[in-house]
């Protein structure tokens, strides 16, 4: 399979899919101390009517090193020393989306 790079370069070929590679996620926790963990952003604000509403800003993953990465609903991303300073710098609450999430 070619990737084309829609530009006047030419066409980059990539490489064919590795078998034998790690297949499980017990694998790639036991290669990295851990699976990334996903979570949201949430604001929440007052409507005009005086009721209270919320929007999802943000969804990120929590790498196992404890850094995370963010990528704006809107538009945005960014990289964090941790899921909650992703949070606090973005006036947002954290909302682990998976379950067992803490």
């Amino acid at each position: 399979m070619e990737h084309l790079t829609g530009s006047d370069r030419p066409i980059v070929p990539q490489d064919p899919v590795q078998d034998g590679g790690f297949r499980t996620a017990e694998e790639v926790r036991a290669l990295v101390g851990g699976l990334p963990r996903v979570f949201a952003l949430v604001q929440g604000f007052e409507e005009s009517n005086g009721e209270g509403a919320a929007k999802v800003v943000a969804y990120g993953l929590e790498l196992p090193c404890g850094t995370a990465a963010t990528v704006g609903v809107d538009q945005g991303f960014g990289r964090w020393r941790s899921a909650r300073s992703a949070a606090a710098r973005l006036d947002s609450d954290l909302v682990w989306l998976e379950e067992g999430g803490a």
